[in-house]
């Protein structure tokens, strides 16, 4: 059984929503132990639409098409749909919404029409489509595993994966993110799925993390370790305590960032000195270190991490280029860990990467 996924809207196609959609339901589908063959973006004019969906449904046993519900003039999901099948949908319940979806079913072709606001689809897939694949279409019964590890590139795990897949019948993929990595198993054979996992496991145990995200596996260590935390953010302006607030239960540990991005509030809350500052510039190994110190004195925190750099796209020197960040990080009572790295890409992709590395560095300190 193959199952297609749409996209419906002028807007996606000119770049002005990004289409989460698919990825949420591919994501889920997989799984779910189901098989999504292709992914397709269709614009609002009607002809094409039609189109689309038709031949959707020619090469697809299931498709799901999101968007084009609502009562707006470039809404036409719905009629195009109907002109498709001889006999009327089923309407499916949004109970975050109000646009209903609907569920077209016949001769062997099942087309489900869902709204393109995230929460209202996400919401109705995992109420209503997904109970009716599973009584109508079930998946073949597999076994599926997943492993993360942080700071491990993926011509680090490919040749143990390319042994491991040539031993045993399932399938690997490795998905790389900025500053981790996770492999995925899955397999028919229960037995071979699990040889392949501790195989993996046990060959980078040092890099291996005990959470599928680094945010994750920090927030469950210092839950479990009854640990505090907290940051001291220059160039990231907020959004490492971002990604950790994100998660319930931070409040347990977590107590607070500061955010210094000026010299001024850089000395006043975190007492970096007016001569480090004058001497080294705001982005060194000097003031780094002084505002960790700082951090851990203002806070009392039992870990902390400190950043400064120069995300850009302006404010970078020969000696400072955009993209260099300074950080310290480390336990109270201990010498922090101070250093240094160089970050391409635009000033949004600068302090994300900066986050994920720095979260993966105080992980690594921490396990």
């Amino acid at each position: 059984m193959s199952i297609e996924i749409i996209a419906v809207g002028n807007e996606i196609l000119r770049g002005m929503v990004v289409n989460t959609n698919a990825a949420y339901l591919s994501r889920r589908l997989t799984e779910e132990g189901w098989s999504v063959t292709g992914q397709t973006t269709l614009p609002d004019e009607m002809s094409l639409l039609t189109q689309g969906l038709d031949e959707a449904l020619t090469r697809s046993t299931v498709v799901i098409a999101t968007g084009g519900l609502g009562p707006t003039l470039d809404d036409n999901t719905a009629g195009c749909a109907q002109g498709l099948f001889s006999n009327a949908p089923q309407s499916i319940e949004n109970t975050v919404g109000t646009a209903p979806g609907f569920l077209f079913a016949e001769n062997k072709r099942v087309l489900f029409l869902l709204p393109g606001i995230p929460q209202e689809m996400e919401q109705m897939f995992e109420e209503s489509v997904l109970p009716y694949l599973q009584k109508h279409l079930p998946p073949p019964k597999f076994f599926r595993e997943a492993l993360s590890f942080y700071l491990l590139r993926e011509n680090d795990v490919d040749p143990l994966l390319r042994k491991l897949q040539a031993q045993y019948d399932i399938d690997m993929g490795i998905y790389p993110s900025y500053s981790c990595l996770s492999v995925v198993l899955r397999g028919r054979n229960s037995e071979h799925v699990a040889a392949a996992k501790k195989a993996i496991a046990e060959a980078f145990k040092s890099s291996l993390m005990p959470a599928a995200k680094l945010e994750e596996a920090l927030h469950f260590w210092m839950k479990k370790h009854r640990k505090t935390l907290a940051f001291a953010e220059s160039c990231t302006g907020g959004y490492m305590s971002s990604q950790i607030t994100a998660l319930a239960g931070a409040s347990d540990y977590f107590l607070g960032s500061i955010v210094c991005y000026s010299n001024r509030l850089k000395q006043q809350l975190l007492h970096v000195s007016s001569e480090t500052l004058q001497q080294h510039g705001a982005v060194s190994s000097e003031t780094a270190q002084e505002m960790w110190k700082g951090l851990l004195q203002t806070t009392g925190a039992d870990y902390g991490i400190a950043v400064t750099g120069i995300a850009g796209p302006t404010g970078g020197t020969d000696e400072k280029p955009v993209g260099t960040v300074w950080y310290a990080l480390g336990a109270r009572g201990e010498n922090p860990e101070v250093g240094t790295f160089h970050l391409q890409g635009n000033r949004q992709t600068v302090i994300h990467r900066a986050t994920r590395r720095l979260f993966a560095f105080l992980l690594k300190k921490i396990l």
